[in-house]
């Protein structure tokens, strides 16, 4: 299983959304071709869909209806499940770094979030958590989940524009 942050997600449904990384749209459409294409799903912790739905206004509901409809995607919630893996997790990180917000940087409310979509994936069997929050990236590794940013992403082959060999 694969999982999508919010960024992630924005790429997939807002498209001129700005980024430094060449190609960075087209480097997830090609990641989200080769998921789908490998019978995988793409596990979307909720609150990560929430930070997406809170920044995109109208489109809420055409978002919300692709991504009901759609098997290849699944809307993973902050069940007991994940309640439970965020409470041994945040234990452990507190224990080791000594302080309530483990090594973040990020405002205790943002912490949680970041915990929240940690602790999805874990129960949810996540392999791969793509993501650009380098407070994600840390927790998640610990917790043995690969994260990957649009960087890491191979550059997908460039369409030919030009006439093809039937064409004249």
């Amino acid at each position: 299983m694969e999982a999508f942050d919010s960024t992630f997600l924005t790429f997939l449904f807002v498209p001129n959304a700005p980024y430094a990384v060449e190609r960075a749209k087209e480097r997830v459409d090609d990641l989200i071709g080769r998921i789908h294409g490998s019978g995988n799903r793409i596990v979307i912790p909720d609150p990560a869909l929430a930070e997406l739905l809170s920044a995109v206004g109208h489109s809420r509901k055409d978002i919300l209806n692709l991504l009901t409809r759609n098997p290849k995607f699944w809307l993973a919630p902050f069940d007991t499940r994940a309640a439970l893996e965020l409470a041994l997790m945040a234990e452990a990180v507190q224990r080791k770094a000594g302080k309530k917000k483990g090594d973040s940087g990020g405002t205790w409310a943002k912490v949680k979030f970041d915990w929240q979509i940690v602790a999805i994936a874990k129960v949810c069997n996540v392999s791969t958590l793509y993501s650009e929050d380098n407070d994600i990236r840390k927790l998640a590794t610990g917790q043995g989940i690969t994260v990957r940013s649009v960087a890491d992403l191979p550059l997908p082959p460039k369409h030919h524009k030009g006439p093809t060999l039937f064409e004249t």
